[in-house]
Order: C-alpha cells, then structure tokens, then sequence
C-alpha cells in the first residue's frame, strides 16, 4: 500500500504546502550524511561513496549500535527494481568486512568528508550511542533504499526477500516540501 503523506500550514485559514523533489541525488546524500537521525537515530555514518571490490560506490554506509552495517542506496525519485539487485551486490561484499577494513573505511571517510573532526571510529561510536564498541563488527547487515517512493515491482520484491527469505532489507521514505523559500524534508 504506498505511502502518501502531504503537510498543510495552519496561520490564516489551512494552506497546502507544495510538494517537490531534491534537485540533486548529492544533496540528499549531504543531508543525510550529516543528519542521518533523519533516516534512523539508531545509525552512525561510517563511509560515503564508498568503493566495493566490485566497482560499486555505496551511497553511505552506517553502523548500528551492534556494530552492524547498513547500507543505504539513495534515490530522489521512484525507484526501479534495478535497485535491488544493486543492493544484493553491494550487501554481498559488506558480509564478508573485517574491523580493519571498517575501520579504514571510516578513517577515509573522515579525511574526505570531515577533515577537522577526525575521531577514532571506537571515541564516534561511544559518542553517538553512550556505550563502548562492542567487540566484534559485523555480525550482520541491512539493506536500505531511501527513496521518495518505490514502484510497485521494488515493492513486491522487497516484501518477497524480507517476508519468505529473511533478507535484512527494507526503504525508507522521504519526502521534501517548499513553503516560499523554506523547505521540509520528512520521512516515513
């Protein structure tokens, strides 16, 4: 059943606030990265554009306060069901990420995206979460499409890999809105 959600400004009678979309796939990405709690307060972001073995650039990739990976693949309008297999691939090679790797995975990610707030990933993950990394990482992972709204295919098959299999994937929505020159993002 999809998702619809609208906003209306109460002040002088009840106004509609438009609906839109990111111009920029990056700028929701820049949103996120440094707001993540939009998506989930539950996350921690440890890597962005970050690079498989595969030729595959994950969108962001966070950790929970298990120490699990998410990766999240975003898309500013409808999805297709391309993006799941692109999802699989990209989940396919986070299964198998030692600590090493994770860990410099989140160095580079600091050096390119935070240049002056540089931590280890053991100071970010008791900042964000209040208790200590467990010891060990990535014991499982999710899968996240963050989209304004998924086609019906995307749908069914998302519900078929997480209902029959198992399969740790499910979206995230969003949706972005104008009020003159203000703008809202919410999510679902």
């Amino acid at each position: 059943m999809p998702l619809e959600l609208g906003i209306w400004r109460i002040d002088k009678g009840v106004q509609p606030v438009e609906f839109g979309t990111f111009n920029l796939e990056s700028r929701l990405e820049d949103i996120l990265s440094e707001n993540i709690e939009i998506a989930s307060p539950n996350w921690l972001v440890i890597g962005r554009q970050v690079r498989t073995e595969h030729g595959g650039f994950i969108d962001l990739l966070a950790m929970d306060q298990d120490a699990n990976l998410v990766v999240l693949e975003l898309k500013r309008h409808q999805t297709h069901r391309d993006i799941v297999a692109q999802l699989l691939d990209y989940g396919s090679w986070v299964a198998r990420l030692e600590a090493n790797h994770i860990v410099q995975i989140f160095d580079e990610y600091q050096k390119r995206w935070k240049k002056n707030e540089i931590v280890s990933i053991d100071e970010a993950f008791r900042s964000k979460f209040g208790i200590s990394m467990p010891d060990e990482m990535n014991q499982s992972h999710e899968l996240v499409i963050v989209a304004a709204s998924l086609d019906q295919a995307t749908e069914r098959v998302v519900r078929y890999l997480a209902g029959e299999h198992r399969v740790p994937i499910n979206a995230v929505f969003f949706r972005v809105f104008r009020d003159g020159d203000r703008e809202y993002i919410s999510r679902a």
